[in-house]
């Protein structure tokens, strides 16, 4: 018969987290898996720090996540530990078909840095789904998050506030959008919306006044960088979690209650106000936080629309299959003169575009794999352990669906705390599979 032990584990003001010891399992101080906690979480901490950014869009924070990869590199090697890598399939497939078209790009260089790069996330991601498998671990990295979020946010507006130049970021190109370290107002807006919901699943800071707080200082930053896409992307997100909480407490006729409210409520609303009309009045209120954000909306859409129609180009000068090469759209775009040269600001377009039907279909196979993972987070409940270090885990489905809405206004497969995001999500599906099955 095998014994049990448990450990217990408590973390400030959190509350204390029981879960059954496995063999081979330690994050007592020194051990090798300790050292991969320790540097995964410092990669978590450390996300916004983008800037100054080095040769290759490498950033600061990507230190830590060498550091992190390699030490969870040699936690698996000291142990023999069985790993897993959920995402192997889709992701070979979608390097599979940028390496194709990167041997016939005209810019092969930029195809090899950015095949580089996603190695690189891939690689972090992988390493977060072995090392975070334990619920103690899980807890340690989403508190981080959850903290460094509302700790950052807190920096920005004091920034904002005391116009500390420093700490705004501001950049000509963009305005008075505050960027913080990230460089890309969109990228910050990302970030906000997806620590808002971290907050939300990981119930951290538990003091309910304080998680509130947390919210307002996240909602904040948010609101300073003046992202249409993030902040559609957050309401998007709410909406989903008031269905789930209806359905749990209702069933489906409190759903279809809660999203008929919803669509009535938009409705009405945009009939009495249009569209137009609120632009307008945001472009004359003198407010520049609105003239930027809601009055820009109308530009903005026009800017994504040339891209739409200059991607597709793109796509029709290839050979439909393997693309122009990964990361070439803004550069052949600038070559061709063509009226909005940028990147697509769209995954889907821009796999098309680069890496051609088999790009997509990795892609498309991504996002069919994150969704095998996510759904039972939504439907079904977590083992004892891990529902206590993820109290409310529909909160990183709502992440997830807030990245799916903003990757058609910015290309999000970059941005590194997505990949940390996809592999919370198995780790936590998994469970939920396996306590189904038990």
């Amino acid at each position: 018969m095998t014994n049990t032990i448990t450990r217990t584990a408590t973390l400030g003001n959190l509350p204390e987290l029981t879960e059954p010891a496995t063999e081979g399992w330690s994050t007592r101080r020194g051990t090798a898996e300790w050292t991969a906690v320790v540097m995964l979480t410092a990669a978590f901490i450390f996300q916004p720090i983008l800037h100054p950014s080095g040769p290759g869009n490498t950033s600061p924070v990507d230190l830590l996540v060498v550091a992190s990869i390699l030490t969870g590199a040699i936690w698996a090697r000291s142990g023999h530990h069985k790993l897993r890598a959920p995402y192997f399939i889709p992701f070979a497939l979608m390097v599979a078909a940028g390496a194709a078209s990167g041997l016939v790009s005209v810019l092969p260089g930029l195809a090899l840095t950015t095949l580089a790069t996603e190695l690189l996330l891939f690689a972090w991601c992988t390493v977060i789904v072995n090392v975070l498998s334990s619920p103690r671990a899980m807890r340690i990295a989403l508190a981080a998050w959850s903290w460094s979020g509302i700790l950052w946010a807190a920096v920005v507006v004091a920034g904002w506030l005391g116009h500390i130049s420093s700490l705004e970021g501001l950049q000509a190109a963009d305005g008075n959008r505050v960027l913080f370290t990230f460089g890309d107002p969109n990228y910050a807006g990302t970030y906000w919306v997806v620590a808002i919901f971290v907050v939300y699943a990981a119930g951290v800071p538990s003091v309910r006044w304080m998680r509130f707080t947390g919210y307002v200082i996240l909602a904040w930053a948010l609101a300073l960088s003046e992202s249409n896409g993030a902040i559609l992307a957050l309401a998007i997100g709410i909406i989903f979690l008031l269905l789930v909480r209806a359905h749990r407490k209702r069933g489906m006729v409190g759903t279809l209650a809660v999203l008929l409210v919803v669509v009535l409520t938009v409705t009405v609303f945009l009939t009495a106000v249009p569209i137009s009309g609120i632009r307008q009045q945001a472009l004359n209120s003198g407010q520049p936080l609105l003239v930027n954000s809601v009055g820009r909306s109308g530009q903005s859409t026009s800017e994504r629309g040339k891209l739409e129609v200059e991607a597709f180009q793109l796509y029709r000068q290839s050979d439909g299959i393997l693309g122009l090469g990964p990361g070439s759209t803004k550069a052949l775009l600038t070559s061709e003169n063509a009226p909005y040269p940028n990147q697509a600001h769209n995954d889907l377009l821009a796999s098309l575009a680069e890496r051609g039907v088999v790009g997509v279909l990795g892609l498309l196979l991504l996002v069919a794999t994150a969704a095998f993972w996510a759904a039972p987070l939504v439907r079904r409940r977590l083992s004892p352990a891990f529902a206590a270090a993820v109290p409310r885990s529909a909160g990183l489905v709502a992440a997830l669906l807030a990245f799916a809405c903003i990757s058609y206004y910015e290309e999000v497969l970059h941005f590194r705390f997505l990949w940390a995001l996809l592999g919370i999500v198995a780790i936590l599906g998994k469970d939920a599979r396996a306590l189904r099955s038990a």
